[in-house]
């Protein structure tokens, strides 16, 4: 019998209690493994890795297929977080405002006086995608055609926030919500301005080393230490390998990163699982659905919605349900990261983390929307693992 005598399951208060837990956990290991086996055949996957805590323990690491021609991938091959920095950056802001050194509530016209609209938003609005500064990722022209033409282009911030600004700002600060990578980028710069130091010194100082990240690394370029995990693609008309295509234009400078499994599902679950690394003021503001009932579809904004029960968003990441999540997905890679927070099950706090790089025959057609696969597995296992209480499917 396989015994996870180290998982502090959910309120336990006596010895009985500990060994339903127990024998709880153990017999999930297999469900997780038979959930991953499943989407990794049905979705022809090229690689998938996934990680699951119970209470910041792990219950299960797997990797399976190849992390390039010939090469297994192995749990500790790093691969693009993309928006799960967004998290990270959230929870910065969270940090920095708890010193002192930022007011979420405070125009950032204190900061960056010259950018429109500055006047009228907030650290807030942009942590939570209502400041209205339009997605440079959606111009067609400004962003899209010349990424396609050449994924190799390194995009600075100044580029990014350029593209944004060159697009009519179609709602008012804290009018709607719509999801926009240009908001962090502008919300990055705001932090460097307020604290006189790059984003890259922040996210050390603040996320990466006290949860000792040590797989985590911050590249403003296409590098990813080895073990890699290469992605591959054929959204622009081609399968290839993108996985040195440059991810300049994801994030702010200093906080595009690669990543592990384990510390993708670890940090995670540090951050929005449970209070101690953020304060329980800090935690709440960062998952609690305020935005419920909020927001409203716009003609020209194809992210604009009214915020729901199984959709809202906090700072810097998704409220679904009682799940907090981000899912990636990107340049050949996809990913999601849920967590249960503790005290929403009686199998206590869980954290799923999960990777997929694709086959070309993993996506049916490559000029549509992708999907996440990773998503999809995530979300299949947390249901799995937690039927009275799952997140809703994508």
């Amino acid at each position: 019998m396989f015994l996870l005598p180290s998982l502090g399951l959910a309120s336990v208060s006596d010895t009985a209690s500990a060994q339903v837990n127990t024998a709880w956990a153990t017999d999930q290991i297999p469900v997780v493994h038979e959930i991953a086996e499943q989407q990794f055949d049905r979705h022809q996957l090229n690689s998938l890795i996934l990680q699951v805590l119970v209470n910041g323990e792990v219950l299960v690491t797997k990797a399976m297929g190849e992390a390039m021609t010939g090469v297994p991938a192995t749990a500790d091959g790093h691969f693009r977080n993309g928006a799960i920095a967004l998290t990270y950056v959230a929870a910065l802001a969270l940090r920095l405002s708890e010193e002192g050194l930022v007011d979420l509530d405070v125009p950032v016209a204190r900061w960056m006086p010259e950018l429109p609209g500055a006047d009228q938003t907030t650290l807030r609005m942009l942590a939570n995608m209502t400041a209205g500064y339009p997605d440079h990722v959606a111009n067609e022209e400004g962003f899209v055609l010349p990424f396609l033409d050449n994924p190799f282009l390194t995009w600075s911030s100044d580029d990014l926030i350029a593209v944004s600004l060159s697009t009519p700002r179609i709602f008012e600060p804290g009018a709607n919500w719509d999801y926009s990578h240009s908001g962090y980028v502008i919300l990055g710069q705001v932090l460097e301005a307020a604290t006189g130091e790059t984003m890259d010194v922040l996210m050390h100082r603040y996320i990466l080393t006290p949860l000792k990240m040590s797989g985590t690394f911050a590249h403003d370029n296409a590098v990813i230490p080895e073990p890699a995990i290469h992605g591959f693609t054929a959204e622009r008309g081609i399968w290839e390998d993108a996985t040195f295509w440059n991810p300049s234009w994801t994030l702010p400078s200093g906080s595009i990163q690669v990543t592990t499994i384990s510390d993708a599902a670890r940090s995670f679950d540090a951050i929005t699982g449970h209070d101690g690394f953020l304060s329980a003021n800090a935690r709440q503001q960062m998952i609690e659905p305020a935005l419920i009932g909020f927001g409203s579809p716009l003609p020209g904004c194809p992210s604009c919605h009214e915020m729901s029960a199984n959709f809202s968003y906090g700072l810097g990441v998704m409220l679904q349900g009682d799940w907090v999540f981000q899912t990636p997905l990107f340049g050949g890679y996809a990913a999601s990261v849920g967590t249960l927070p503790e005290g929403r099950a009686h199998v206590g706090r869980l954290t799923i983390a999960v990777a997929a790089t694709y086959t070309q025959a993993s996506v049916s057609d490559w000029a549509e929307p992708l999907p996440n696969w990773a998503d999809e597995t995530a979300r299949l296992i947390a249901r799995a693992l937690v039927p009275d209480n799952p997140p809703p499917m994508r």
